[in-house]
């Protein structure tokens, strides 16, 4: 037998575990560390690109200063869907990319969109098997998947590229640890919290293009060969607005157009045409009205409903409190603001952009948006017609307690008002179009004072001649006398050659309707207006009498405006048939009756009747009772909100001036009433120049 093999225990005591066994193998199990990989996830940047040089410029100054800093760089480029996000972060980008070894990453973080948006934790899930982690080695755990995230990201700089964030929590976990790194977000929203969260975050907004850089980017798009003429050019671009996407769409269309041998600027009719003009915007998959309808889709209920109404404005461009006033709140509006379907348009102001505006406007909701939009035009209009005058009107919106102007000072309101006077035509427009006659005619009546004050001659007629059309549709014989009435009163109001006829005509039809319908105050006013003409054609006794009929016409009704008026026309009337004393009695008289008015004096009357107070006495030869009536009357018109009047009285208070020598203080006049002239776009500004030349 050979040697015993044996299994024993010897020699002594043994404390703790004893092993025993008959052979023993050790096997050790060597686990290589995973080797962090250098991804390279950024799409291709884009073929063609133009502009955005202010926004590169500013990228560029941010990255310079990566070296100082202690944590990553992060970049939020906000702007409506289409406007070149994602083409400028890849431009941008790509030309950083060479500078960060520890390569790249990028995400779509709503891909089904912004309803849907994707859930961080399934983004680095895919960024942590990107940078050489296999799925499973990964840790499980949100909190120890995100700690492996920035250990993975802490060894070298690396781009991140976050493609269409809807909230603030897809960005935290997916930062990169290394403060090298730079990290680009792209989002329809300001993310506003990121800022907060962040301060250092740089936040760019990307909005249209400019004409030369749209003209740019359709040339390269469509082909030398497939641009149209200038003119169809310049409409096509217009109708793109600088809507990148558009320009893209429209370029690629035009180009299909000459390939398949048809004219190019066919597409410019498309466009030219806002019923058309969103259906010409699809190629394939690339379609303005889809990216705007993800836009509406993506809404909740009140900012959604907000979007359609607006859809139903006659213009893309209009005064935010009008959008409150549609919203019934500021929130709704706020919201359209973040989502950048508005946009700011100036102190108080908001826009759409135009193709967002067609978009609105193919979902506007029947008629309530467009009465609610009317209605607003027609109050804030008579708001500032009370406030300028307390003239007698015929319209509902005036019988009852009216809406407070924008101020209590005439020319602060008339100031307000500005800004809306383009709109005010277009709901004109807007009103007669839709059959909204009664609104029409009304808005007619209320923008006067408004016009009157600040001479706008041709869109003040358009509006009185839509007013007249309105009123006839109506039916009330009343109103169409009124709107007669309004209409003479602009033109004789612009006073160019054709214009004294017109009135003529307008002021007799009203006449003869008021006269059959037993209207005393409509008839008195027709017949003033004739009066006016006549003084103005140089017959001032057939305008003495036209001003005594209508002073008749008064009789029995308690109308001491109207009374004041006839004086002072009356005055005027004297004065141009040399009886000198007689029409400065009168327009004294004027004055006070004016400033003696119930409820309030009549500022802007007053001083007209100061100034003719002072023409009279020049023509009497009696200079010194001139002035003090001109300087009583430059401080009264100074407060009325009307530029022509004002300049009117200032450049004869500097001829008087000039006559008795102050030269310096007549050309301090005469400078003033050229500024004031050029304001009011009047063409009696040459004689300002000649007075300083």
């Amino acid at each position: 037998m050979g040697d015993e093999i044996r299994n024993a225990i010897e020699g002594g005591t043994y404390h703790g575990p004893v092993l025993q066994g008959r052979e023993i193998q050790y096997h050790h199990h060597h686990h290589a560390a995973a080797t962090i990989r250098a991804p390279r996830q950024l799409a291709p940047e884009p073929d063609v690109f133009v502009d955005r040089h202010p926004v590169f410029a500013e990228l560029e100054r941010a990255a310079a200063g990566r070296a100082a800093r202690s944590t990553p760089l992060i970049v939020a480029l906000t702007g409506l869907g289409g406007m070149g996000k994602t083409a400028t972060a890849l431009r941008w980008l790509h030309r950083l990319r060479r500078h960060f070894p520890g390569g790249q990453l990028q995400a779509d973080m709503s891909p089904h969109g912004h309803l849907q948006p994707l859930d961080p934790h399934s983004v680095l899930q895919g960024f942590v098997q990107e940078l050489g982690t296999r799925a499973d080695e990964r840790p499980a755990g949100q909190a120890a998947l995100e700690a492996h995230y920035r250990s993975l990201t802490a060894h070298a700089p690396l781009l991140v590229l976050l493609d269409d964030v809807v909230n603030v929590g897809q960005v935290r976990p997916l930062l990169p640890a290394h403060p090298g790194s730079v990290v680009v977000v792209t989002s329809r929203m300001p993310l506003t919290a990121l800022k907060g969260r962040y301060p250092s975050m740089l936040g760019l907004t990307l909005g249209s293009l400019d004409r030369e850089a749209s003209a740019e980017l359709f040339r390269a798009v469509a082909g030398e060969d497939a641009v149209p003429g200038a003119a169809a050019l310049e409409s096509v671009l217009a109708a793109c607005g600088g809507y990148p996407l558009a320009v893209r769409i429209a370029a690629a269309r035009a180009g299909e157009l000459y390939g398949l041998g048809e004219d190019p600027a066919e597409l410019a009719r498309e466009l030219g045409d806002h019923r058309t003009r969103l259906e010409a915007l699809e190629v394939d998959d690339l379609s303005v009205p889809q990216v705007l309808g993800a836009v509406h889709l993506s809404l909740a209920d009140g900012p959604a409903a907000l979007y359609r109404a607006l859809g139903a404005h006659p213009t893309p461009e209009f005064s935010r409190d009008l959008v409150k006033w549609l919203a019934g709140n500021d929130t709704d509006t706020r919201t359209l603001v973040r989502e950048r379907v508005l946009e700011p348009a100036g102190e108080g102001r908001v826009r759409m952009h135009r193709l967002v505006h067609d978009h609105a406007r193919s979902l506007a909701d029947g008629r309530a948006p467009v009465d609610r939009i009317l209605e607003w035009y027609l109050r804030r209009a008579a708001a500032v017609e009370r406030l300028v005058s307390d003239r007698w009107r015929y319209g509902p919106v005036f019988t009852g307690p009216g809406e407070d102007a924008a101020s209590t000072d005439a020319t602060e309101a008339l100031d307000a008002f500005e800004p809306d006077r383009a709109n005010a035509v277009a709901a004109a427009r807007l009103a007669h179009d839709l059959g909204r006659y009664a609104m029409a005619w009304q808005l007619a009546e209320a923008l006067r004072g408004f016009f009157f004050r600040r001479k706008y001659h041709p869109d003040w007629i358009e509006v009185c001649e839509l007013g007249l059309k309105a009123a006839g549709a109506c039916g009330d014989d009343l109103a169409v006398a009124r709107m007669h009435y309004e209409l003479a009163f602009a033109h004789a109001d612009r006073g160019d050659a054709a214009d004294a006829g017109t009135a003529g005509r307008h002021y007799r039809e009203a006449l003869r309707l008021a006269s059959a319908a037993g209207h005393a105050r409509t008839e008195s006013s027709a017949l003033e207006g004739l009066g006016l003409l006549a003084l103005r054609e140089g017959a001032p006794e057939d305008a003495a009498e036209h001003f005594r009929r209508a002073a008749r016409a008064l009789d029995g009704l308690d109308h001491p405006r109207g009374r004041a008026l006839l004086t002072f026309h009356l005055g005027r009337a004297h004065a141009a048939a040399h009886r000198h004393q007689e029409a400065a009695d009168l327009l004294l008289r004027a004055r006070r009756m004016f400033a003696e008015l119930p409820g309030r004096p009549d500022r802007f009357n007053e001083a007209k009747s100061l100034w003719h107070h002072a023409r009279a006495r020049l023509r009497a030869d009696r200079p010194d009772e001139a002035l003090p009536s001109l300087d009583e009357a430059v401080t009264l018109i100074a407060t009325c909100g009307a530029p022509k009047e004002q300049a009117d009285i200032l450049l004869d208070r500097g001829d008087l001036l000039a006559t008795q020598g102050n030269r310096p203080e007549a050309q301090t006049d005469w400078r003033e009433a050229l500024t004031l002239y050029e304001q009011a776009s009047s063409a009696s500004a040459e004689r300002a120049r000649q007075r300083l030349s």
